[in-house]
């Protein structure tokens, strides 16, 4: 038989994100998503809403757009990267379908983010 070795899975959500999870969330479905593993040993995985500049449309009315952004950075780094791949054009909330978005592809390609930066 051979010896496989399987990769550790240590990532995880970040202390700020996994509060408002537990405000939003049943105990129940808050510790799957404080159970949640992923990615590389110390990758640190947030939720960010940013909100932009305001924008007047063409009949008056101005509008604040915000987008959600997963944001990757390894938590042992003495200056952190940070890469941020795009969720949402708006603001999601903290319920378990924006925690189904985070899949195992979407974190490899927040890694590979950072990994450019080094």
């Amino acid at each position: 038989m051979p010896n496989t070795i399987q990769p550790s899975f240590c990532g995880r959500f970040s202390p700020k994100t996994l509060a408002k999870f537990q405000e939003n969330l049943t105990p129940k479905d808050f510790k799957s998503v404080k159970n949640f593993n992923t990615g590389k040993k110390f990758t640190q995985i947030d939720i960010i809403t940013i909100q932009n500049e305001p924008q007047r449309l063409s009949n008056g009315i101005i509008i604040i757009p915000k987008e959600t952004f997963a944001e990757f950075t390894n938590s042992r780094a003495k200056k952190p990267a940070k890469a941020r791949i795009k969720l949402a054009d708006g603001e999601l909330p903290f319920n378990m379908d924006t925690f189904k978005l985070f899949t195992a592809d979407l974190v490899k390609r927040g890694e590979k983010l950072l990994k450019m930066f080094k």
